[in-house]
């Protein structure tokens, strides 16, 4: 299911879409699902066929930017706190505050304010702002625990620098959570995402799922019957979240093995 979806974001757009998706008012208005359009018009002119895998690549593309800077974040965190041992007292307490901020909304305002300027890997930078924190909190519990096994003490009198300890020691024993800990983290980028444009918070000119359903229920397509602009990319939104997330069983499968 992930390839197809895959395929459907990547090799479609490339090949058969003619007209920028975005745009309005360039196919007729609230036409269903039939052979000239198979997933139906909106009453925005757009067809749906074209504006879901735009819409959906670019939630991915905020989702993967909020995970790789919130893991990114997260481990040089728990690094310094763990290894380095400067400034724990201030950097625990940092991420103590940061674990008790509801994130939805500040992210409201910040991208409500910014929505004019911004591109979809800087919202899911913003979006990082409140992602990092939780699993800094988990990392370090790990580091903790593994920096008072007999291996790690045997590198730190062998010599080993810092930097080789955290690569050679540190790492694959925290790389199958870092792995999940990107999946279920991109998973969050783009649930925050559909749920920040759904108040129209967001930059409303770029299709993302967010910003699709946001423009369905302005227009009340539930009220007047227009299942399809509502229905469909929440259903591609869905597929996607269920093929995230086996992928990542699938990963915590193969990673455990031999543990």
């Amino acid at each position: 299911m992930l390839l197809g979806i895959a395929a459907y974001i990547i090799v479609y757009p490339a090949f058969f879409i003619k007209v920028d998706p975005s745009r309005w008012y360039v196919v007729p208005k609230g036409i269903p699902p039939s052979q000239s359009f198979p997933f139906g018009t909106t009453l925005t002119g757009q067809n749906i066929a074209d504006l879901v895998p735009i819409a959906l690549r670019n939630s991915i593309i905020i989702g993967g930017t909020t995970a790789l800077t919130s893991i990114a974040v997260a481990i040089v965190l728990s690094m310094l706190v763990v290894l380095v041992r400067k400034g724990v007292s201030a950097i625990m307490t940092f991420i103590d505050t940061m674990c008790t901020i509801p994130p939805l909304p500040v992210l409201i305002v910040l991208l409500y304010g910014w929505r004019d300027y911004i591109t979809m890997p800087l919202i899911g930078l913003i979006l990082s702002i409140f992602g990092w924190a939780w699993p800094s909190r988990a990392l370090i519990s790990i580091l903790s625990s593994l920096r008072e096994r007999t291996f790690i003490h045997t590198s730190y009198l062998s010599g080993l620098p810092t930097y080789l300890i955290m690569i050679k020691d540190f790492i694959p024993y925290i790389l199958r959570y870092i792995l999940i800990g990107f999946v279920n983290l991109s998973l969050w980028g783009i649930g925050m995402e559909t749920t920040v444009a759904m108040f129209g918070a967001m930059r409303m000119d770029v299709p993302t799922i967010g910003t699709t359903l946001y423009w369905s229920m302005h227009f009340q397509a539930f009220i007047l019957g227009l299942w399809w602009w509502y229905m469909i990319p929440t259903l591609f939104l869905i597929a996607f979240i269920l093929s995230l997330y086996a992928l990542g069983v699938k990963l915590d499968e193969y990673l455990t093995v031999g543990v």
